[in-house]
């Protein structure tokens, strides 16, 4: 069983490890968004209490793997406590955490 973290003032679950394929299927289709950015993966969701986001970082490459990018595990860097009024502005937290 996956291990995961569960912010507790916006009660959405990141998991721990993942891929960006696993990613992309569990954010909400309208209003996420999985977005590379260097070594890391960007993840904007919304979820009942507002918009949330997430940092992950590569932990395998293809080159090690042999499996394209969007199988190659991540790691959970950091996620959001707080809610964001919009998904621009959870993304800009997410940015502004890589950067």
């Amino acid at each position: 069983m996956k291990k995961e973290f569960k912010s507790e003032k916006n009660a959405y679950r990141f998991a721990a490890t993942t891929t960006q394929e696993e990613l992309a299927g569990r954010i909400s289709a309208c209003d996420g968004a999985v977005c590379k950015f260097n070594n890391h993966v960007l993840v904007v969701s919304y979820c009942w209490c507002g918009f949330v986001a997430a940092v992950y970082k590569f932990t395998e490459t293809p080159e090690e793997t042999g499996l394209s990018e969007c199988e190659c595990r991540l790691a959970l860097c950091k996620k959001s406590e707080c809610t964001f009024e919009d998904g621009g502005h959870a993304m800009v937290w997410a940015l502004s955490q890589v950067l």
